[in-house]
């Protein structure tokens, strides 16, 4: 009837009290403690084996003989409360009744899907022990730690043992809660079980935050921050993995680095959590008190515990580590599934679709070709390209005129008329223009801005940055320092270029240097070379006479109308180049291996894209894949003249990696060729099997777009399959009469 919740979602009652019922939410004002702890639903996937066997079946296994007669020690029955029902649907119900579902069915789903969890669960506990394994895919896992890759496939097998004698051991405590956590436990890695802990006290610092940032503003005046200057970051900034948590290491160990701060201890033992502004122990402990006063009035502590200055010993925190601790293995399974499917990904099957995929472009690409450039990303490819044309991609540094140019530039072409030749060389002769244009570094906002993303790289003791000029402080700390991913596309070791002041309000008096265009392009290729490590990067200046081998741009400057007349006496916009260079090496690199990390290629578009990131005034071209489409050299654009001669000149006679400074009346543009296609087939051989897992390969993006393609709806359908075979009569029992007063209430609000 309906698709079951396949990415089921992890119910923190922290979050969900805090934003409904800790406000004192209608629909629980009329609960008491016995009406709450009323157990409504009953889960044992285990009290079926027909069923039980079937699903087992469904993922081409069968139950072995030791976890077949042991069910009954191995799971003991899930029970879900009313409160449980009551928190989900303050968290997820309106949602449903805002798009046209009743109360009652609403609260049908949302009890669906909390027993849906616990059937996953118990079903993924009862397939690892018959295994005597756990095996994933390692694309749909958050961490590789704690796995050992299974030669030849997708797959990741957990390092620890997995046996029916060690699980019963391990859930021997008496205690249920311990006990099921314990079981958890022994399914999972030490990195999920720390990531399970470190959601639990997050959650909980973000409830008690949400009441200390109400007493701290009732005590303050309210305070903005105006970011509508604030510069564009690139895409996946400061993002952490879908898995991190803070962490450090102790006596040996990794351990999480973050704790719940209360005001009953000290911030100093909270690790990486940061107080809120404003923020005293007063706050805190007031706070807290508010949160333990929810608790005990939503029935989530119980009524004995009266020593609740360590959150740890909450009975509440261990139900809610429980929950994490079983989301993970929901999760985990999940990619167990996922990995039932690629391995069904044949190598030939692949292949084929690649050659489908080519001969349909081979017949499509000659109409509006730069149009599907447009939609080039890491999962959608061009794989031909019309013969005998060359296209390509570039970005674009704009250093602008200032408004006082501007001012000269009308004067020149109110004598000349624009675009003229006699337009063009006064505009490039006058030493008040292009000559005089200052670059600056652009990106203040990111100290000043709503968030202050900057950090001082000799605090950090980091040394992984350029250190020819500027200053020490470089962007995205948790990008590069915290996680160490990095950025895409993004080299992220350029600092500010300028010198940095804080001020004792947390500002920062920022006075940027300036460079002339001979001064940029040093600093250019310099970063280029850097991030390539070596000197890669040179070219050389308008020199007259269509050549660009200068030592200086004195020649830029003394041209004559004449200079831009070609033999037919058309405009010729070759004189306005001022610079021509290229990266060494990135022309000869593989379409293929164009965006592996550790080639020329990669390095230097990353280098080009920060420091666009740095200094343009053209916002358009940030964030895009590859930068701006550009047509054939035989097609006219829309670009203005300048910039598409100069762009279809070094894309068709450079190449990738290569570089030209050109005049226009925006002022500067400095274009870098980011990819070309030179007309045929992108990616000489093809979608490559073995290359399938060698990240950045073209083999790489196009095996992890068609698995994105179909990996979430045959996991969702695989899921939906097994619940379908579980939810029998004997392995779900609901207690309807028990939350039919929740149905009735929510009918008479509504």
């Amino acid at each position: 009837m309906k698709k079951k919740i396949i990415k089921l979602v992890s119910v923190l009652l922290a979050v969900a009290f805090s934003l409904g019922l800790m406000a004192g939410c209608e629909l629980v004002a009329t609960d008491n403690r016995k009406d709450m702890e009323q157990v409504i639903a009953e889960v044992n996937v285990g009290s079926d084996a027909e069923a039980l066997s079937a699903a087992f079946e469904t993922m081409g296994a069968s139950v072995s003989g030791e976890v077949s007669s042991s069910v009954d020690d191995i799971l003991s029955t899930d029970e879900i409360y009313k409160r449980d029902l009551i928190a989900y649907f303050i968290t997820y119900g309106y949602s449903y009744v805002s798009a046209g579902y009743s109360y009652a069915d609403t609260f049908e789903l949302l009890l669906d899907a909390l027993a849906d969890r616990k059937m996953v669960s118990q079903f993924a506990t009862l397939y690892y022990l018959s295994e005597g394994e756990v095996v994933v895919d390692r694309d749909n896992i958050g961490s590789s730690a704690g796995y050992t890759e299974v030669a030849g496939t997708d797959g990741l097998r957990m390092n620890k043992e997995v046996s029916l004698s060690g699980y019963l051991s391990a859930i021997s405590a008496e205690d249920p809660t311990e006990a099921a956590n314990a079981g958890f436990e022994y399914l999972l890695t030490e990195e999920e079980i720390n990531y399970a802990e470190y959601i639990v006290r997050m959650s909980i610092n973000q409830t008690i935050d949400s009441y200390e940032e109400s007493i701290i503003s009732s005590q303050t005046e309210d305070e903005t921050t105006d970011s509508s200057s604030d510069r564009t970051t690139p895409t996946g900034a400061n993002s952490m993995t879908e898995t991190y948590y803070p962490s450090r290491t102790e006596n040996g160990q990794k351990v999480i680095d973050y704790d719940v701060y209360t005001g009953f201890n000290s911030v100093t033992e909270c690790g990486e959590y940061e107080p809120l502004e404003g923020s005293t122990v007063y706050t805190r402990t007031w706070a807290y008190a508010r949160f333990i006063n929810s608790l005990r009035s939503n029935y989530l502590i119980e009524e004995d515990e009266r020593d609740v200055t360590d959150v740890h010993t909450l009975s509440y925190y261990a139900v809610e580590r429980r929950t994490q601790l079983e989301q993970q293995l929901i999760s985990k399974f999940s990619a167990t599934l996922s990995l039932n499917m690629t391995d069904a990904m044949q190598e030939e099957a692949l292949e084929y679709a690649y050659d489908t995929e080519l001969r349909q472009q081979q017949v499509t690409s000659q109409s509006d070709f730069v149009s599907t450039m447009d939609d080039v990303s890491d999962t959608s490819f061009i794989l031909y390209s019309p013969e005998n044309r060359t296209y390509g991609f570039v970005y674009n540094i704009l250093l602008p005129f200032s408004a006082d140019q501007n001012l000269v530039l009308d004067e020149v072409s109110t004598r000349y008329g624009e675009g003229t030749k006699e337009y063009l060389a006064a505009r490039q002769s006058d030493k008040e223009l292009f000559y005089s244009i200052e670059a600056t570094d652009q990106r203040s906002s990111w100290f000043n801005g709503a968030t202050d993303y900057s950090f001082s790289a000799e605090e950090e003791d980091y040394s992984d940055y350029y250190t020819a000029g500027g200053s020490d402080h470089l962007f995205f700390r948790d990008s590069y320092i915290t996680s160490g991913e990095g950025i895409d596309r993004y080299a992220g070791m350029y600092p500010y270029n300028g010198k940095v002041e804080e001020r004792e309000d947390g500002t920062y008096r920022l006075t940027a240097n300036k460079l002339r265009i001979d001064d940029f392009i040093d600093e250019m290729e310099s970063y280029i070379g850097f991030v390539v490590g070596s000197d890669a990067a040179s070219g050389g200046y308008y020199a007259g006479n269509g050549r660009w081998d200068a030592a200086s741009g004195d020649a830029y400057y003394n041209v004559t109308p004449a200079d831009f007349l070609d033999e037919d006496n058309a405009i010729d916009y070759s004189a306005s180049v001022y610079y021509k260079g290229s990266v060494a090496g990135v022309a000869n690199v593989p379409a293929s291996d164009y965006l592996t990390k550790d080639s020329v290629s990669y390095k230097a578009l990353s280098a080009f894209n920060e420091l666009m990131f740095a200094y343009t005034t053209d916002t358009a071209c940030l964030n895009t894949y590859f930068g701006y489409s550009i047509d054939s050299i035989e097609t006219a654009t829309s670009y203005v003249a300048e910039f598409e001669y100069a762009a279809q000149d070094i894309i068709t006679n450079g190449g990738a990696g290569s570089y030209a400074v050109v005049a226009t009346d925006y002022g500067w543009h400095i274009i870098y060729v980011s990819f070309v296609y030179t007309g045929g087939t992108t990616y000489d051989g093809g979608f490559d099997y073995a290359l399938r897992t060698q990240e950045g390969t073209f083999s790489y993006y196009y095996y992890q777009a068609k698995k994105g393609e179909v990996v979430s709806d045959y996991v969702s359908d695989r899921q939906s399959e097994l619940l379908t075979m579980l939810e029998t009569e004997g392995a779900v029992v609901k207690h309807e009469d028990r939350y039919a007063d929740l149905l009735a209430l929510a009918s008479a609000q509504g």
